[in-house]
């Protein structure tokens, strides 16, 4: 699935949980992680999409600040708009800076 989606990417990061895990299906690589996840946890990064006045683009990887603080990266991006793995205490209608340009934190959906 690309950049948004790699190996390292926990289903419930971005919100795949409903329509990609069975919890009572049986064996899959990372079923200990996941079950456990959803059962006492949560993960400490959800895949927003972030939007941006006007056209900029910023570039795969930047670094997405909430403030002064690191609180995630960008994986897909086009004119306006692009996806970025932040923070879970970073929630929707926060605004961050990306390559020093102003953006506003959505549900990916």
């Amino acid at each position: 699935m690309g950049v948004d989606l790699e190996d390292s990417v926990i289903p419930q990061e971005a919100e795949l949980e409903a329509d990609a895990v069975s919890f009572t299906k049986g064996c899959f690589v990372g079923q200990e992680l996941v079950c456990r996840i959803d059962s006492r946890g949560h993960v400490n990064r959800f895949l927003r999409r972030l939007e941006f006045e006007g056209s900029d683009v910023p570039r795969p990887g930047a670094v997405v600040l909430a403030g002064d603080r690191e609180v995630g990266a960008t994986t897909s991006v086009a004119p306006g708009r692009a996806l970025a793995y932040v923070r879970r205490e970073v929630e929707p209608g926060t605004e961050v800076t990306v390559d020093g340009v102003p953006a506003t934190v959505h549900l990916r959906r």
